[in-house]
């Protein structure tokens, strides 16, 4: 099994870290994995005596441990919203943040026209019902000064939504509406405001 997650496996990361493989590539791939595993060719078929699901879950769980295509390409594609996060400042994501938006637009409408293939793709997961979800119940933000969050708009308080949607009036009254966490709360003697 090791040898079919450090070579089988690993050979498209680089690809699977970029872009969303098309399904007809996850089949090929997967189709050599379930060869090497049972030992067949491509001209001859032995029969699989555990349905390839089992062989995908953890050691733990009585798989054999072998990574699903399509949910490590998903992981690897959705760890870039949390790259882009915690790497705020440095060259590459002021770059992305100047073209795209930064890690805000992943949340934001797609724009076939104006992104790129990569851009849209990370967009995609995002956006998608059930793994867009998924990802971002996974991110627990953690505001610490509040110079990464804005204040409306940004889903920091542990809620299904932001500020702005569960307090529109409000929102629609503030000046305050695009400031940072920072820049909307004061400092008093019991405490912050």
């Amino acid at each position: 099994m090791t040898l079919i997650n450090s070579v089988l496996t690993s050979i498209p990361i680089y690809f699977l870290s970029f872009f969303m493989v098309p399904k007809q590539v996850v089949k090929k791939i997967v189709r050599l994995q379930r060869n090497f595993l049972w030992g067949g060719s491509s001209d001859q078929i032995k029969i699989p005596w555990i349905r390839w699901e089992t062989v995908c879950l953890p050691k733990e769980q009585g798989g054999l441990g072998v990574k699903d295509i399509t949910s490590f390409n998903i992981s690897l594609l959705g760890k870039w919203k949390w790259d882009l996060l915690q790497n705020q400042g440095e060259t590459w994501t002021r770059v992305l943040e100047a073209k795209y938006g930064g890690w805000r637009s992943l949340d934001g409408p797609l724009r076939v026209s104006s992104e790129s293939l990569w851009w849209r793709d990370l967009k995609t997961i995002y956006h998608h019902a059930h793994l867009g979800q998924q990802l971002n119940k996974s991110i627990l933000w953690k505001v610490g000064c509040g110079d990464k969050f804005k204040f409306w708009e940004d889903k920091w308080t542990g809620g299904e939504n932001n500020l702005a949607v569960k307090f529109p009036r409000l929102y629609t009254i503030s000046a305050q509406q695009q400031h940072l966490i920072q820049q909307v709360r004061a400092f008093s003697e019991g405490g912050w405001e």
